[in-house]
């Protein structure tokens, strides 16, 4: 068997078609045969080493099996045979999930790294209790980019918990905000956006809050602005579930996201947008992010 790769051979680089090797699982590795791989923002990043540290030559984003799928981590342990820009990917067990025979596979690719950044932020970062029981949350959960692929995995993760979800989005993706669960939701370019989300909260809000950041931004406030007192600024991090935060991932892919499948209350999103070409296209698609999208996720199938 052949494992055609799409690699980057050195900073700056477009990506390579490459054969690599099938290296046979270890451990608590899981060796999958992707069917389809969805690309990230981050992805195309790494190709600008300003942006994100990244050892050289190496593959990275999220990888989809029949009947799995699971975040691919060669972008936190550097190892290309956990890439997912390959035909053949190693994953760890605690980061896959098994999907409904119902979903397709290109559902399925994007998937991981929504889940994965969505729950990091929510239950670590911001700290909120993971749910036990019938037990639910009370009060708001504010959004802001509610129509990417994190932002949706966010909204969907808060409604489940029982928060009432004030997502920020473009109007033309305000219809699909509201199926994905929220309770209000309100357009990023009216300049009131912030007096209308106070006065539809009306002290309902509370302090939990979720924004779409993508890997490489400057985090920090202008220097003519002053961070209040009230408001903490954190990168959150996918990749924990498989360095400091295994068993959070396990139960964030084996347990949520699998249950969660079956009984539809998370639903892939946001809408797909195939890339022709199969491996060889990966690095149209990076250029396809570095344009700029919005309320879409680029697929590359391989089936």
């Amino acid at each position: 068997m052949s494992n055609t790769a799409a690699v980057i051979p050195e900073a700056k680089a477009c990506l390579q078609i490459q054969d690599r090797p099938i290296l046979q699982p270890q451990g608590s590795e899981i060796l999958v045969k992707n069917a389809a791989i969805a690309t990230n923002p981050v992805d195309w990043k790494i190709q600008r080493p300003r942006l994100v540290h990244i050892e050289y030559p190496n593959k990275s984003s999220v990888s989809r099996k029949e009947r799995v799928t699971g975040f691919a981590t060669a972008i936190s342990n550097q190892d290309p045979n956990h890439g997912a820009f390959q035909q053949y990917t190693l994953l760890n067990d605690n980061a896959t999930a098994r999907v409904p025979d119902s979903m397709s596979f290109k559902e399925g690719a994007i998937l991981p790294m929504a889940i994965a950044t969505a729950g990091v932020g929510i239950f670590l970062d911001l700290g909120i209790p993971r749910p036990t029981g019938t037990e639910k949350q009370s009060g708001g959960f504010l959004v802001w980019g509610a129509s990417s692929s994190i932002g949706s995995a966010a909204v969907q993760i808060a409604r489940s918990l029982g928060y009432a979800v004030y997502a920020v989005a473009s109007p033309r993706h305000h219809s699909k905000t509201r199926e994905y669960g929220a309770s209000h939701v309100f357009d990023y370019n009216d300049s009131n956006v912030l007096v209308n989300i106070a006065n539809t909260a009306r002290g309902g809000l509370g302090a939990r809050t979720a924004g779409r950041r993508e890997a490489g931004d400057n985090a920090s406030l202008p220097e003519t602005a002053k961070k209040p007192d009230n408001v903490e600024i954190s990168a959150t991090l996918a990749p924990r579930i498989n360095t400091d935060s295994k068993e959070f991932g396990t139960r964030l892919f084996n347990d949520f996201l699998e249950r969660s499948l079956v009984d539809k209350t998370f639903v892939p999103s946001p809408a797909i947008e195939k890339v022709e070409g199969g491996i060889a296209s990966v690095q149209k698609a990076l250029d396809l992010h570095g344009r700029g999208l919005s309320g879409k996720k680029l697929v590359i199938s391989l089936s």
